[in-house]
């Protein structure tokens, strides 16, 4: 019996001992996109051989080969006009593995400072090529866009269907130039933006890597054009960002709104388990101030991050 009672204390002490729960933040997502050899083309019409009356034409024989599978770098060739062979090299966009961080700090002047740190993991093929962030405000800073803030170039992203996915709210991108040097694996970019509006959960995007495609000598055949990938590749998650609609959202739609994104800020690693559970709690009893009071101690002790911190802080002064 002694020893069934010994076994039973050291269990419990090891339960009591455990590690608090730490988050765990996830990298942006990718989607799983194979680029194959085409295997159909077409053939160029060229002209009517006089002799033999036969029509000539022109075969591509476009295809693919892997340069570097980490880099995602491909070779693209195909047989050129002059019946030589040409050779360019594509770099998908989603050659890199990036975990992004934000938070919203309010100013005495009621304006909020949106601050990313996109950091650009160890196990990425290529260096960051740029980042973009979605909101739903007429008020950002920098106004004047494009704009230069410390060698990053800060510009309007088009959206629309031909965007790949782009069309929901607008999209600031944010690119280093040189003389910034390249964000290479295992280092971090961090930008800013300004804005009169409060932050709510937001999607954003990254891509690597080179846009230019180099060693082109004439057009790439249409089937090899097909293969590359536009915005619906760049790796995609959730960050916080300016929305409009926020300043004058009744209380309880704003218990309504914490009560639908904060299981999907667990997913992302932003809250832990235990907590989301007792947010719930506080949310369906009416009791936003009940959560207000204790955040500050929930990101210190590593609970929620800074991401759900400055949504929920945000609320108390709408």
């Amino acid at each position: 019996m002694k020893r069934i009672l010994l076994i039973l204390v050291m269990l419990f002490a090891s339960v009591v001992a455990m590690p608090a729960q730490r988050l765990h933040r996830l990298p942006l997502q990718k989607r799983k996109i194979e680029l194959k050899s085409p295997i159909t083309w077409k053939k160029n019409f060229i002209k009517v051989d006089p002799k033999t009356q036969k029509e000539i034409y022109h075969d591509p024989k476009p295809r693919l080969e892997v340069a570097n599978a980490k880099a995602g770098k491909y070779y693209m060739k195909w047989i050129g006009r002059d019946g030589k062979e040409k050779t360019t090299i594509y770099q998908r966009p989603d050659c890199v593995d990036v975990i992004v961080v934000a938070s919203a700090n309010k100013s005495k002047s009621g304006d909020y400072e949106y601050q990313y740190t996109i950091q650009n993991l160890e196990t990425s093929g290529d260096y960051l090529n740029g980042f973009a962030v979605q909101n739903y405000s007429t008020d950002i800073s920098p106004t004047n866009r494009p704009a230069f803030v410390n060698n990053v170039l800060i510009g309007t992203m088009l959206r629309g269907s031909g965007t790949g996915g782009l069309s929901d709210g607008n999209w600031i991108r944010f690119a280093p130039v040189p003389p910034h040097p390249k964000v290479m694996p295992g280092q971090s970019l961090t930008v800013k933006i300004g804005s009169s509006t409060p932050p709510r959960l937001v999607e954003c995007r990254v891509n690597g890597g080179d846009f230019v495609m180099k060693g082109v000598e004439e057009e790439l055949p249409p089937e090899l054009e097909a293969l590359i990938l536009n915005h619906e590749a760049w790796p995609r998650g959730y960050t916080i960002g300016p929305i409009d609609n926020l300043k004058k959202m009744p209380r309880q739609e704003r218990i309504s709104y914490l009560l639908k994104i904060l299981p999907q800020c667990k997913q992302q690693g932003w809250i832990a388990a235990k907590t989301l559970t007792e947010y719930e709690q506080l949310l369906k009893q009416g009791n936003l101030q009940g959560i207000i009071k204790r955040i500050a101690n929930d990101l210190k002790t590593q609970l929620i991050n800074s991401e759900i911190f400055s949504i929920i802080q945000a609320m108390e002064g709408i």
